[in-house]
């Protein structure tokens, strides 16, 4: 895999916004041969039906996003779909769309899974696929096994020599599943996006994993929207958060998604992006500025070492 070099983009106003420059990391070469470039912060949708979806969207791509993220199984693909065709207003190469489909599917509804989401996004292709999960979310056993994770694999790499995404890689994965795919895989997963945040720690043991085989390392949930916590440990607005924030005159989670940011601008890092999600224009556009200041490196051990809010661990018990 070729070196992760940042690069800036200049992005003028071709969301049809702010100008703003996002810096990005490259993750693989399409099959053009051409380096695929992830913006290091892109707006999430998990949870947003069509309508939501399509507002948040529309916002982001005001505020200067270039980059967001959906899945076959949020059902919001259309809404999303809608966002870009009427509200992108740049150039289709400078947009960045990651989407998913649902794991334990077999090569035919694997292929017809993306036709879905092409079709859904009125997209010819997408810039990043990922199956969602090493196994349907039921863990059929039928559905939840090495052999079934191969097949969906080597689907994806059908799906990217098609051209139909520019990279492919996983979510959810465990050190065991991985290797898994690996053990067939003639294109190795640029990705491997797993719940990561302040509080959660290496929650399914996989940051080394993705490190020796040169897999981007990507977070879900970097505000822990989903997690169970105090008030306190809040990653918006919580104690430690608030506290660091104070000093750089910005918000809790400005700072909580800087921790990861910070990371992945660090040389030799192979941390990737973040997509918080928000449907407030505010919240949208202080979630992209998280390049306008600098942790202390006390401050990211601090963060680091905290045990709250937990992550949700039980990924690896896939079998």
């Amino acid at each position: 895999m070729m070196s992760r070099l940042m690069v800036a983009l200049g992005l003028g106003c071709v969301g049809g916004g702010l100008a703003v420059e996002i810096p990005s990391v490259t993750i693989g070469i399409d099959i053009n041969g051409e380096d695929v470039e992830m913006p290091l912060v892109g707006a999430g949708t998990w949870q947003y039906n069509d309508t939501t979806a399509y507002e948040s969207v529309c916002k982001a791509f005001n505020a200067g996003y270039s980059f967001v993220d959906t899945a076959y199984g949020y059902r919001n693909q259309r809404g999303v779909g809608q966002a870009i065709a009427d509200c992108w207003k740049g150039r289709r190469e400078d947009l960045f769309v990651m989407t998913k489909i649902p794991g334990g599917l077999q090569r035919g509804e694997a292929l017809a899974a993306h036709k879905r989401n092409l079709f859904e996004l009125g997209l010819d292709y997408v810039d990043h696929l990922m199956t969602h999960f090493p196994a349907d979310w039921s863990v059929t056993p039928n559905r939840s096994s090495p052999a079934m994770r191969q097949e969906e694999w080597l689907a994806l790499e059908e799906v990217y020599r098609a051209g139909e995404a520019r990279s492919i890689g996983i979510s959810h994965y465990c050190p065991h599943h991985i290797d898994d795919i690996l053990a067939v895989a003639t294109i190795s997963p640029s990705v491997n996006q797993v719940e990561y945040h302040v509080g959660s720690g290496d929650v399914d043991g996989v940051m080394e994993k993705c490190k020796q085989h040169n897999i981007t390392f990507m977070s879900f949930s970097p505000l822990c929207g989903p997690c169970k916590h105090n008030s306190e440990d809040s990653l918006i607005n919580g104690k430690l958060v608030s506290g660091i924030a104070q000093k750089h005159g910005v918000s809790g989670s400005q700072v909580s998604l800087r921790f990861i940011v910070q990371q992945a601008l660090t040389e030799g890092s192979f941390v990737g992006a973040v997509i918080p999600k928000s449907n407030n224009a505010v919240h949208i556009a202080s979630n992209l500025d998280v390049f306008s200041f600098r942790l202390s490196d006390d401050e990211m051990k601090t963060l680091a070492a905290a045990s709250l809010p937990a992550a949700e661990a039980g990924d690896c018990d896939v079998p």
